[in-house]
């Protein structure tokens, strides 16, 4: 999946950019299409020397700095920036590789980048290099040229560099653009705790919000295809039994939960807007009232295995809505907490394994729990989410007064001797599946 999504991009060449063909980039040439502020024509691959480096780093920090693009490396161009000729390049992973070395040792922060071969099949080993680089939230990216930095911008079909004042307004665009990220969230988040019935259950809710924005045709065809995708499924990595009965749309959005009632949202929730956002929760006690003094008081036990599945499973389900449905990408800012937790409804964090009892103290606020990750990496089974998820858990777990989430490891295994017999074969089996390291190894 390629992080640059772009339906101009996408109407020239025919196709998605991961899925273009030869042919389709030979009709750069016959339909004569020139180059503009988000398509760039090379006749030959990027040379060794420190120059022809800068001028790789100049043109992708360029293209991240403005509206995203793509590099196609084996195209000539003519005075007018007019494709003229498909000359071709050589074809190898050293040279893609190399590509990628260079954007990140020269380019800061390194931009999201895809190098993409289109070999020719009557040609083996030939054919063209497309370097898609999609706009970054992360602008301005600077170029390090000696000892200092300049910051390139792509103006037309030409690359220019910002004056400092332009500089001090990207920067304040970027952390503003990070404010209002985190703002989405806290909002997106409330919306979707509004819908649920916590008169008795307790919710583990994961909010998303990608850095780029996509979009979806929201319609009749889309309710249906989505009813189909999830309706009567448990959306849980690890499953747990607990299935979506009821979809609909709201403003923008697609709706689902686990009541068969439209009304309330009971057990599962979702809301999956068409920018690629969404929030999902997902059921995670029934709370119980213990004597604790007169009056009793309803107390969600949060059982940390229960906790980790959760988060996990909010994480790719709307990873995956945001890159397959919405066709997002690069990196999501993520928030996860805890609903309903005030004086009235508290909470403590229970452990079901051998002697079963609580870790740490009983909590009266919703705990919050903030990150910012690649998408690709929570839409996919494997390390990067598990990863991911431990760093998401262990923020939430904190505020508990325990120090870490013990099924997971912050880089991305799994300790399997912290799951109970409930979940331990389930586990390692999605484990083995998918490649995740198990250990059984335990924390002292």
């Amino acid at each position: 999946m390629v992080a640059l999504r772009s339906r101009r991009l996408e109407g020239i060449f025919g196709a998605r950019l991961d899925a273009v063909s030869h042919a389709q980039v030979i009709t750069l040439v016959t339909n004569i299409v020139t180059e503009s502020h988000d398509l760039d024509f090379k006749a030959e691959l990027y040379g060794r020397s420190d120059r022809s480096k800068r001028d790789l780093a100049g043109d992708v920090a360029a293209l991240a700095n403005t509206s995203g693009g793509v590099l196609v490396l084996g195209i000539a161009e003519d005075n007018q920036a007019r494709a003229t000729a498909a000359p071709e390049v050589a074809l190898d992973n050293a040279e893609q590789d190399r590509i990628r070395q260079i954007v990140s040792e020269l380019v800061h922060p390194t931009p999201v980048i895809d190098v993409i071969p289109v070999d020719n099949p009557q040609r083996p080993g030939h054919g063209f290099l497309l370097i898609a680089v999609p706009r970054s939230p992360m602008a301005p990216h600077a170029v390090k040229v000696d000892k200092g930095l300049r910051y390139p911008s792509r103006y037309g079909t030409t690359t220019t560099y910002l004056a400092e004042s332009q500089v001090a307004a990207a920067y304040r665009e970027r952390f503003a653009g990070f404010q209002d990220r985190f703002e989405d969230l806290a909002k997106l988040e409330g919306q979707l705790i509004d819908r649920l019935d916590v008169s008795d259950q307790t919710f583990v809710a994961v909010t998303l919000v990608p850095d780029m924005a996509g979009d979806f045709v929201l319609n009749k065809k889309t309710l249906n295809e989505f009813e189909q995708e999830v309706r009567a499924k448990d959306p849980h990595v690890i499953q747990r039994g607990i299935t979506f009965q009821n979809t609909s749309v709201g403003s923008r959005r697609l709706i689902a939960h686990g009541n068969s009632n439209a009304a309330t949202a009971t057990y599962l929730a979702c809301e999956l807007h068409q920018s690629g956002a969404g929030s999902f929760a997902a059921f995670i006690d029934h709370r119980r009232t213990e004597q604790m003094g007169a009056p009793s008081t309803p107390i969600s036990r949060i059982g940390d295995e229960d906790l980790v599945v959760g988060v996990l499973s909010g994480l790719r389900f709307l990873a995956r809505h945001a890159r397959d449905r919405a066709a997002s990408g690069g990196n999501a800012a993520v928030r996860a907490t805890l609903w309903p937790v005030t004086e009235e409804t508290p909470a403590i964090l229970v452990q079901n394994r051998g002697f079963r009892g609580s870790l740490g103290h009983q909590i009266i606020k919703p705990p919050v729990a903030t990150g910012t990750f690649d998408l690709d990496d929570l839409a996919e089974d494997g390390a990067p989410l598990v990863a991911a998820t431990s760093a998401l858990t262990t923020g939430l777990i904190q505020h508990f007064g325990y120090p870490e989430t013990l099924q997971t490891t912050s880089d991305g295994i799994i300790r399997i001797r912290y799951w109970h017999q409930g979940y331990s074969q389930r586990v390692q089996k999605w484990a083995e599946a998918c490649s995740v390291q198990i250990t059984q190894e335990t924390v002292s």
